[in-house]
C-alpha cells in the first residue's frame, strides 16, 4: 500500500505556538514573558529562551505542531504534509493510521479539531515510534483510545491530569463512511513557568546538550506543588523521595527554584517509599539544599527529623531491616528482584558513613559542635567496625565502592584499591540505571578520574541520545545500539515498562556545572565558592551559570586562548583554579596584574597564590569582574578520547543461532546434557544435567519470578518454558542461573519459546559471581516458532531474558555440550 512521509529529518529542534486562548486546557496559555532569552541549539526545550517576568506555582500549557508525519495508507489522508504547517486540513479518504512526530518529548495530550467528522477514530499516543502499551494498573495501561469530543474538538483523555509522556500522536479511522477532515492537531503541552537561571556551553557539543536535555527532563516533572518522578502514567506516578535527590540537585543548578525545592523536602521529609537508602539520601538532598540556599533555619528545623533517620539507619546497619531498594542494576539486585544482596548491604553501610560525615561538616558550619561531634562518632565507630576486616574494601563492588569513595574518608591504600579494582574499566563501569551512574561519576571525579568520568557520560547519556532521547531514560545499557533503531521502543526490565522521561536520570546536568564548569559553594550559600573547571586537550572551553541566593556567578574559560573571566556577587568569596594541562604555566595575570609566579604590587585581593600537580589556586577572590590571563610552556598531557567502541570483554561468545533443528535436537545439542521446564523442581534436578554444572536456578516465587507453563506450537507440539508474566509490573524480566565450574569451558544452547511472531525480547548474559556483563545484548524478533542460540561460555554464567513488545519473552530448554 502506498505510504507518506514527509517532515524535517532533524526533528529536536521544536518550535511552540502560543494560541489565543486555551481553548478547553484545564491551565491557561503560557504567559507573563517573552522569548527573550539566548536561542540555546543544544536544548530540546521549546521554552529555553522564553523568560517569565514572575514564577508562579500554577502550571501553563502551550502547543506543538508536529514535525513530520507519516502512514502506510497514504490514500487515506490527502494533503497530509498539511500538518507541518500553520492551516491544516487533511482529507480524510478512508480507513488507516496517521503518525505525527512532535519532535520533542513533552508532558501533553494529544487533539484535533474537525468540524465534520464521521464514522469512528481512535487517538494514540506514545514517547516511541509505536503506541505505547505499559505495566496493568493504571487507568489506560494501553495508550490508546476514543477522544473525548468538546464541540468540534477531539481529545485523548487517559487519566484525570490528562499529560502523559508523548513525543509521537496517531489518529487510527477504525470506521470510515465519508469524506471529512482533520483540522489543527496539535499537541497541548503543559509547563511549569520557571527560567533558565543556570547554563552550560562547552567546546564539546554533545556534553552541552546532555546538560540542556538533563535539565528538561527535570522540568517536564516541575508539578504545581511537588516534583514528579515520571511522564507517562505507568500505575507509579507519585514524588519518590530518592529519585528526587537528583532532581532537585539539578533544578538548583539549571533554574535556582530553592523555595520549589524546600517545598519538595518538607513534603517527602516523611516518606522514604518504603525504600532505606531513600532516607539517608534526603539528608544529602537536605544538605545540598543547606550549601546551596544557606537556608540555616530549615536546616535547624530538621535536627529532630535527621536524628530519628540516622537512629533508624544504624538499626538498618546492623538488624539488616528489609532494604526495599538500591538500584535497578544487576549488581544492586536487579530492583526489587534481591534487594537484600552483599553489595546493597555493603553499599549501604557506606552510604550511612558517607551520611554521618557529611552531617558532621554541615552542623559544625552551624556552630553545633555537639552535634557534629556525634554525628563524627557515629561514622568512626561504624567505620571501625568495618574496618575489622583489614581486606574490606576488596569484598565489594562497584556501586558500594562509589559510596566509599564520595564519603571522602577511605585512606590512600583503600582509594587505590577501589579506583584499580572498579574504575578503570570502561564498559562495566556503567550501570543499568542513569541514576545509579550519577553516584559513580561523582566518585569518578573525587578520585581525580574526570576525563573516565567523561567516557562513561558518553556512553551513559550520550549513548541516550545517539539513539533520538530527549530526555533520558529510566534505564539504559549502551549496548542497546545494537538491536535497535533511533525512536525505537526499549528493553523493558525490572522496573516494567521503561520510561523514556525519568528526571532521576538527570544527574549529569550537575555533574558538569559543578566538575567540568568547576562551580560549587563552600559555604552555605555560596559565600565561599570554587570555580575548578577540568579541561583537557579534547575540551578546551567552557563556560556558564549558576544561580545562587547571593545572585548569578557566571564563567568561563579557553585555555586555548589563554582567558577567563569571572563574575561574582555580592557578598561571596571566590577561589579560581587554573588548569595545568600538563603542561608549565608561565605566568597568570588578574585584569591585567601579574600573580603568578610573580606578584605585581600588594593587592591584598589576589595575594598567595598556591598549587598543585594539577591547578594553580586564586584565593579569596571578592566580589567582581575579573579577566585572567595565562601563559602556558610545553606539550601538556594528551588524554585519548573516549574509547567508544570499547565493550565488554566477551567471556562468553555467541556462536550459532539455528532456526532449522525441530524434534531432533538431541543429535545437535545437549550431548553433555540438558534441562527442560517438565516440572516446578527441575531447578534442582540434576539428573540430566552434565557433572561440571552443579545445577540452574531461579527466582520461583516474588517480584521477578517467571511463569512455569505451556506452549501449544502450531505443529502440534507443547512444550513447557518459562517465560515472563506481562503486563504484570516488574515481572518483564527474570534470570537464570547456570551454576558451571569456576574455570569450565563449554557450550550452553537456549531453546528460545518465541510465542508470537511480532514480538522482540532480548537476552542479556552475566558473569553469575561478580553480575558483570559479560556478552552484548542479543535481540530475539519472535517467529512463532523455538530456536537455539548456542553461546561458548566459561564459569558461572546468569542469562537474563527481558521483554520488549509483543508476547512474552520464553525458553524451552537448555542444553549443553
Amino acid at each position: 500500500m502506498p505510504s507518506v512521509s514527509v517532515g524535517k529529518q532533524d526533528s529536536t529542534h521544536t518550535k511552540p505556538y502560543l494560541p489565543d486562548h486555551p481553548g478547553i486546557a484545564p491551565y491557561p496559555v503560557v504567559s507573563g514573558g517573552a522569548f527573550t532569552g539566548k536561542p540555546v541549539s543544544a536544548s530540546p526545550d521549546p521554552l529555553v529562551s522564553y523568560v517569565w517576568t514572575r514564577e508562579s506555582e500554577e502550571l501553563q500549557v502551550y502547543h506543538l505542531k508536529p514535525v513530520k508525519v507519516s502512514t502506510e495508507t497514504a490514500p487515506s489522508f490527502a494533503n497530509a504534509e498539511s500538518a507541518l504547517t500553520d492551516d491544516c486540513f487533511i482529507k480524510v479518504n478512508g480507513e488507516g493510521s496517521i503518525r505525527f512526530d512532535f519532535g520533542v518529548e513533552s508532558a501533553a495530550w494529544i487533539e484535533f479539531d474537525s468540524p465534520d467528522l464521521s464514522g469512528e477514530v481512535q487517538m494514540s499516543v506514545s514517547e516511541y515510534n509505536q503506541p505505547a502499551v505499559v505495566n496493568s494498573g493504571p487507568q489506560s495501561p494501553h495508550k490508546t483510545g476514543v477522544p473525548v469530543k468538546h464541540g468540534n474538538t477531539y481529545r485523548l483523555e487517559l487519566n484525570a491530569e490528562l499529560y502523559e509522556g508523548v513525543r509521537f500522536g496517531w489518529i487510527h479511522v477504525t470506521r470510515f463512511d465519508k469524506p471529512w477532515h482533520i483540522k489543527n492537531i496539535r499537541l497541548v503541552c503543559q509547563t511549569k513557568p520557571v527560567n533558565y537561571a543556570g547554563h552550560f556551553e562547552s567546546s564539546d557539543t554533545l556534553l552541552n546538550r546532555i546538560w540542556y536535555t538533563g535539565a528538561y527532563a527535570v522540568k517536564l516533572n516541575l508539578l504545581k506543588d511537588h516534583m514528579g518522578a515520571i511522564l507517562v502514567d505507568r500505575g507509579d506516578r507519585h514524588s519518590w523521595t530518592g529519585d528526587a535527590h537528583i532532581s532537585q540537585g539539578v533544578s538548583m543548578v539549571a533554574f535556582g527554584n530553592y523555595d520549589m525545592v524546600k517545598h519538595n523536602l518538607q513534603r517527602t521529609s516523611v516518606d522514604n517509599n518504603s525504600i532505606e537508602s531513600y532516607s539517608l539520601l534526603w539528608i544529602h538532598s537536605l544538605l545540598d539544599y543547606y550549601y546551596y540556599s544557606g537556608d540555616e533555619a530549615f536546616l535547624r528545623s530538621h535536627l529532630a527529623t535527621l536524628k530519628r533517620k540516622i537512629d533508624h539507619a544504624a538499626q538498618v546497619t546492623v538488624d539488616e531491616i528489609n532494604l526495599g531498594f538500591y538500584g535497578w542494576d544487576e549488581r544492586l539486585g536487579a530492583g526489587f528482584e534481591t534487594p537484600n544482596n552483599p553489595e546493597n548491604r555493603h553499599a549501604y553501610r557506606l552510604l550511612y558513613v558517607q551520611t554521618c560525615v557529611a552531617l558532621s561538616k554541615a552542623l559544625a558550619t552551624l556552630g553545633e559542635k555537639g552535634l557534629s561531634a556525634d554525628y563524627r562518632q557515629l561514622a568512626d565507630a561504624k567505620l571501625q567496625e568495618i574496618r575489622k576486616d583489614p581486606s574490606w574494601f576488596g569484598a565489594i563492588g562497584l556501586h558500594a565502592a562509589a559510596e566509599a569513595v564520595n564519603g571522602g574518608y577511605l585512606t590512600e591504600d583503600e582509594s587505590k584499591a577501589l579506583v584499580n579494582k572498579h574504575f578503570l574499566d570502561t564498559a562495566n563501569i556503567i550501570s543499568f540505571s542513569p541514576f545509579n551512574q550519577y553516584f559513580i561519576i561523582r566518585a569518578l571525579a573525587n578520585s581525580g578520574l574526570h576525563q573516565e568520568a567523561l567516557v562513561a557520560i558518553n556512553r551513559t547519556w550520550g549513548g541516550q541520545l545517539r539513539l533520538g532521547a530527549t530526555t533520558f531514560w529510566e534505564c539504559f545499557r549502551p549496548e542497546w545500539a545494537n538491536v535497535i533503531q533511533p525512536n525505537d521502543p526499549v528493553p523493558n526490565g525490572q522496573h516494567g515498562y521503561t520510561s523514556l522521561c525519568h528526571p532521576w536520570s538527570s544527574g549529569a546536568t550537575r555533574w558538569l556545572s559543578e566538575e567540568i564548569l568547576g562551580i560549587k559553594p563552600v559555604s552555605p550559600g555560596f559565600k565561599r565558592f570554587q570555580v575548578i573547571p577540568h579541561l583537557s586537550n579534547t575540551l578546551g572551553a567552557v563556560r556558564g551559570d549558576v544561580p545562587t541566593p547571593l545572585g548569578t556567578i557566571q564563567f568561563d574559560i579557553d585555555v586555548n586562548q589563554g582567558v577567563a573571566h569571572l563574575q561574582s556577587p555580592s557578598g561571596s568569596l571566590a577561589t579560581v583554579g587554573i588548569p595545568k594541562m600538563g603542561k608549565q604555566i608561565r605566568r597568570i595575570s588578574v585584569n591585567k596584574q601579574d600573580v603568578y609566579p610573580n606578584r605585581d604590587g600588594q593587592d591584598p585581593s589576589y595575594a598567595n597564590p598556591t598549587e598543585d600537580d594539577g591547578f594553580v589556586y586564586l584565593p579569596d577572590l571578592p566580589p567582581g569582574t575579573y579577566r585572567i590571563a595565562m601563559e602556558y610552556g610545553g606539550r601538556g598531557t594528551k588524554h585519548p578520547s573516549p574509547d567508544l567502541k570499547k565493550r565488554i570483554d566477551n567471556a562468553v561468545r555467541l556462536v550459532s543461532v539455528d532456526s532449522t533443528t525441530t524434534t531432533d535436537w538431541m543429535a545437535h545439542y545437549g550431548q553433555d546434557g540438558y534441562l527442560l521446564f517438565d516440572h516446578p523442581d527441575t531447578a534442582v534436578n540434576v539428573g540430566t544435567l552434565p557433572g561440571y554444572i552443579e545445577k540452574i536456578a531461579w527466582k520461583s516465587e516474588g517480584t521477578g519470578a517467571p511463569r512455569l507453563g505451556n506452549w501449544q506450537m502450531k505443529d502440534g507440539r507443547s512444550l513447557a518454558i518459562l517465560a515472563t508474566q506481562n503486563p504484570m509490573a516488574c515481572y518483564q524480566t527474570y534470570y537464570i542461573d547456570i551454576m558451571a565450574q569456576p574455570e569450565k569451558a563449554y557450550q550452553v544452547t537456549l531453546r528460545t519459546a518465541e510465542l508470537g511472531t511480532n514480538g522482540k525480547f532480548v537476552i542479556d548474559l552475566f558473569d553469575q559471581r561478580t553480575k558483570n556483563l559479560i556478552h552484548p545484548t542479543v535481540l530475539v524478533k519472535t517467529s512463532g516458532k523455538a530456536r537455539y542460540y548456542t553461546f561458548a561460555a566459561k564459569g558461572p554464567v546468569r542469562i537474563r531474558l527481558s521483554h520488549l513488545e509483543g508476547e512474552d519473552a520464553g525458553i524451552s530448554g537448555i542444553f549443553f555440550q
